[in-house]
């Protein structure tokens, strides 16, 4: 979605001309608003988490960011991570993908994020994101360019640096991104990240789009005073065409020459810090990275010298790959810490020296890894978690033995990091409490057995027994392992049957569908796959549980009566004879009558029903319903223990449906002017229909709004510290009034929201 500021901005300027956005809270709460408390459904180790860093004046300060979840600040006290960009609003969605963050070394207060997650046409501008209480607050500076923070390239080392002599001065290194040619470069900032100018005179950026751009920016210190800016400044430069991969300024930015030497071309720089002993550590790979590496090296450059060293070390695999992850010991001059990317076998893995990178020891080989936090992530016929991939690490500067390791799974601590050098074991746990980081795709709240079911991207879903524990494992038969879970659907009268689908690239699985009759516990895999070689979709189950429709992602959808065994194509009646339904449709089942199913294609604004257990289908032509394309998504639910009442969600409005679909109205257009979800939980006391839970626009407001009357009136439940960027599914828990469940465009995890009243 677009920012909502369009103003005229000076050329060669960010920012320059525009207010800084303060963040706008949601509407004013009724003085009857219920109070909810928000919470993430404990899940943990999900996404990719691609840097982390420790400020060197404050104990246990850490940061994360992540590629589309927002940053993290981390709580010592409590070994929890907090969420920091959860007050998003809707319309700056894309600031919760976070490319670079930034601490004053000087000042523990200060924290600067940009934030962007594409720079396709379709992405939106991005934004300087300024706090000065840790992330508590943040004062907004947008851009006049995209940012990708979910783009390839995101695992590169912090663009985005604070002079450590200067606090008020800022540089930021942006993409090469072809589209946007007149940004590309090196920005700067005098007044702390509030107004922002071009640097003429870096033209080591191409239009090509080639690389990520600026990999990194690094300081060096010693070349200036406290107060007076630093005058000697390092960018890695990973294009293309670049003279060299790494720049140098020794006019305090103000001019920018190419350093010769250094690795052959086609390395590109991932990471690049500077140690206590003067050296600049660099990893390369010869990709832009995360994916695709099949090569890398590790140098080190003399600053006082003015001489190039190769310090990779050597793979007793001899399977190449790349490097990316860097950090080093501010305790201990020539103390390093380097991580493989892309050596998919037998791992990744992390070497460490004491010697400036003379000798090294590999810490992957010797670790002990402790998953209790998480215990999913230790996969069928493992003994122990795998090390993870595309890894970013950082070294508590107060403790030599602490550190941490972000990749893409989550993060991963030890406490004794330093037994390595002595050829001991190190050990590691899963340390990424509080930090959820994964798109949700579908959810489900049956009336009995586990409160929820949830279909995510990257990591399948699970079933959640609790809500504050992380689950045991994953579901099997399909094995979940990376696939993506696209549907989920219960039998209202036998709720314990339980259907879903997987979406997966993955060969060696043969199965994208299964059905459990225990809610959840176990589960059958489809013996036939209805023809699909991609799976995924929409799938429901009849409310009696003997008939199964599934809309897979690349066939027209079919139907089963015999649990997945056979499947017969669904057809209807159309003007030239008989049609299948459409590929793609959404299929649902009725809340009530196990012989009822449902179709909605928003291509053509088309409802379809069935009868008599999808063998034929009919389609609604006065259904008045809007068409949409397919960049737009839109959702239709029907109400557990209601026969034929339907409503749809739509960026056009709510609509609704009391006939099977035969005929629909508008729901109040004049309050209700957009609708991305629309789900359905227990009734308030005292009320006989479900409450109603809406993710949408509402008086001119978007949010997530509750009502207890069949629609009639809405109340907002969410607030300007939860907005997550928008919500883009919800639904409620059919067992316990006001309790709400959803995803979020920040692809925060499971929210889980809970009201007494």
């Amino acid at each position: 979605m677009k920012t909502r500021l369009r103003r005229a901005i000076a050329r060669g300027l960010i920012c320059s001309t525009l207010a800084a956005l303060s963040l706008s809270p949601v509407a004013a709460f009724a003085q009857n608003a219920p109070s909810y408390t928000w919470n993430n459904v404990r899940i943990v180790a999900g996404g990719y988490v691609d840097g982390i860093i420790a400020h060197p004046k404050q104990q246990g300060l850490f940061y994360a960011r992540t590629d589309v979840g927002g940053a993290y600040r981390y709580n010592a006290t409590t070994a929890q991570w907090v969420p920091l960009n959860d007050w998003t609003p809707p319309a700056d969605s894309q600031w919760t993908g976070i490319e670079s963050m930034a601490i004053d070394p000087n000042n523990t207060n200060m924290l600067y994020l940009v934030g962007g997650l594409y720079t396709q046409s379709w992405g939106s501008n991005g934004a300087i994101l300024v706090s000065s209480d840790q992330g508590a607050h943040f004062t907004a500076h947008p851009l006049n360019f995209k940012v990708g923070g979910n783009m390839d390239g995101r695992n590169v080392g912090e663009r985005l640096q604070v002079d450590p002599n200067k606090g008020s001065i800022l540089f930021y290194g942006t993409r090469n991104d072809a589209d946007q040619a007149s940004s590309n470069g090196l920005w700067t900032s005098t007044d702390s990240g509030s107004t922002w100018s071009r640097v003429s005179s870096f033209t080591a950026l191409s239009s090509d789009g080639s690389g990520a751009g600026v990999a990194f920016i690094a300081f060096y210190q010693p070349s200036g005073s406290a107060g007076s800016p630093t005058k000697t400044i390092f960018a890695g430069v990973s294009t293309s065409t670049a003279a060299s991969s790494l720049y140098k300024s020794t006019d305090g930015g103000a001019t920018w020459a190419p350093v010769s030497g250094g690795p052959a071309a086609g390395m590109m720089p991932q990471r690049g810090l500077i140690g206590p002993d003067g050296n600049l550590y660099i990893t390369y790979g010869n990709a832009i990275g995360p994916n695709g590496m099949t090569a890398g090296q590790v140098w080190k450059y003399s600053i006082g010298l003015n001489s190039w060293q190769n310090i990779t070390p050597t793979d007793p695999y001899n399977y190449p790959s790349g490097y990316s992850g860097l950090a080093l010991d501010p305790q201990k001059p020539g103390t390093l810490v380097v991580m493989t990317m892309d050596h998919w076998w037998p791992t990744d893995t992390m070497y460490r020296s004491t010697n400036g990178g003379s000798t090294w020891t590999d810490v992957g080989a010797n670790a002990v890894r402790d998953s209790s936090v998480s215990p999913w992530i230790v996969q069928p016929g493992q003994t122990q978690a795998g090390f993870g991939n595309w890894g970013e690490v950082a070294i508590d500067p107060f403790n030599s033995a602490h550190a941490m390791y972000g990749q893409g799974g989550g993060i991963w601590a030890t406490s004794d990091l330093t037994s390595a050098d002595a050829g001991q074991a190190t050990h590691w746990s899963v340390g990424a409490s509080g930090i959820e980081e994964t798109a949700v795709i579908a959810l489900l709240s049956p009336t009995a057995g586990p409160p929820l079911i949830s279909g995510l991207g990257d990591v399948c879903g699970f079933v959640h027994t609790s809500l504050t524990t992380a689950p045991q494992s994953q579901p099997n038969n399909p094995t979940c392992g990376d696939s993506i879970g696209t549907g989920l659907d219960f039998a209202k009268s036998s709720p314990l049957t339980i259907v879903r689908i997987l979406q997966h690239g993955n060969s060696t699985l043969t199965s994208y569908g299964s059905i459990s009759y225990d809610g959840g516990s176990t589960w059958t895999g489809f013996p036939n796959q209805a023809g699909s070689t991609n799976g995924g979709g929409t799938v429901a189950v009849s409310a009696d549980g003997g008939t199964i429709v599934w809309a897979p992602s690349d066939v027209a959808p079919v139907a089963s009566t015999d649990h997945g065994s056979t499947w017969k194509t669904l057809t209807y009646p159309s003007g030239s004879g008989s049609a299948n339904l459409p590929t793609g449709a959404q299929v649902l089942s009725d809340g009530y009558n196990g012989n009822l199913f449902y179709a909605w294609n928003q291509a053509t604004g088309t409802f379809f029903s069935s009868s008599d257990k999808g063998v034929t289908w009919y389609a609604s032509t006065t259904s008045g319903l809007p068409v949409l394309p397919s960049w737009q998504s839109s959702q239709a639910s029907t109400v557990t223990g209601v026969q034929g009442d339907i409503w749809l969600a739509t960026p056009n409005g709510l609509y609704r449906s009391t006939s099977s679909g035969w005929s629909w109205s508008q729901v109040d257009a004049s309050t209700v002017s957009a609708a991305t979800s629309i789900g359905f939980g227990k009734a308030a006391p005292g009320k006989y229909y479900p409450t109603v839970y809406l993710a949408g626009t509402v008086n001119g407001v978007a949010g997530l709004f509750r009502s207890t009357d069949v629609g009639a009136t809405w109340v907002q439940i969410n607030d300007a510290q939860h907005q997550w960027g928008g919500v883009t599914h919800v639904i409620g828990d059919p067992r316990t009034f006001g309790t709400v469940y959803l995803g979020t465009s920040a692809a925060r995890g499971v929210i889980y929201g809970m009201s007494s009243n």
